[in-house]
């Protein structure tokens, strides 16, 4: 989330990543950069070092002249700094909000390039033993060591285009919350009153998401997991989509939570479930 009227660094972060992703950035975007590099360079505005020894002139009509020339160049660069401070806020609203404007659709033009890296991984994680543990696999057998490798090459693909979505995303103050990292590239399903009454969140979902995340330190084992586990679908979020499917799991819990605190009989006991599920 942008938190300062004058802070672009968030935003330029963004344009950055999106011109590595080679996405259409709009002229008005960079004339508005360079708008705020004048101001910047016109705030930082200043006159030369003190005079030293050598260049004291020879005449006092040489000297008055000097301080008069310094003095003028002090006044135009306090000026400068003042007038450019007027400048800086309103400049730096309009380079965050265009850049906040157009962040979402360069997170849209990441899908082709997801969904093709997201087929590899596919491919590979099918050639793999059960077990993805990376200090559990015989890299000395080819038929194990070729699809780790080309997993490898696309899970080190998609770690750098996740990390450029998630900085546009910060741009546009979204999808920032709890396990982003998570909910930026998969989501779970929508639960049902019988998958909560089946105990399905702590039985199957929850076990999947503490092996993604105690999986943080085996990028490639992490991404097969992603791509191997009924309960987690490998996709995208489109922008403000990682808050609806954090909610999704929030809705999950209440569910829950309704069923162990609240006493009722069955029958009660859904009809409370059905309506935590509906939000």
């Amino acid at each position: 989330m942008i938190t300062f009227d004058h802070d672009t660094s968030t935003a330029q972060a963004a344009v950055a990543a999106a011109r590595r992703r080679k996405c259409d950035i709009p002229q008005i975007i960079d004339d508005t950069a360079a708008m705020w590099q004048v101001v910047t360079d016109a705030t930082h505005m200043r006159v030369e070092d003190k005079p030293g020894r050598d260049d004291i002139p020879d005449t006092p009509e040489e000297l008055r002249q000097l301080i008069e020339d310094r003095a003028h160049a002090h006044r135009i660069a306090e000026a400068h700094r003042q007038i450019a401070g007027d400048y800086r806020e309103p400049v730096a609203r309009k380079y965050n909000q265009l850049v906040r404007d157009h962040a979402p659709g360069w997170i849209r033009s990441l899908q082709p390039d997801f969904l093709a890296l997201i087929k590899v991984l596919a491919k590979q994680e099918k050639k793999l033993p059960a077990l993805l543990d990376a200090h559990h696999l015989d890299m000395r057998d080819p038929a194990v060591s070729a699809p780790w490798q080309a997993a490898e090459a696309a899970a080190i693909q998609l770690d750098q285009l996740v990390s450029d979505r998630q900085i546009m995303a910060r741009a546009t103050g979204q999808d920032i919350g709890k396990d982003a990292e998570l909910f930026a590239v998969a989501r779970i399903e929508e639960p049902t009153s019988e998958d909560v009454f089946a105990h399905k969140l702590r039985e199957q979902v929850g076990p999947a998401l503490r092996e993604w995340r105690d999986l943080r330190h085996q990028p490639v084992s992490r991404w097969l997991h992603l791509a191997r586990s009924p309960h987690l679908e490998l996709s995208l979020a489109t922008p403000g989509e990682v808050t609806q499917r954090q909610i999704v799991l929030d809705r999950w819990h209440d569910a829950i939570q309704v069923v162990m605190g609240s006493g009722l009989s069955r029958q009660s006991a859904e009809h409370a479930v059905a309506s935590a599920l509906r939000g």
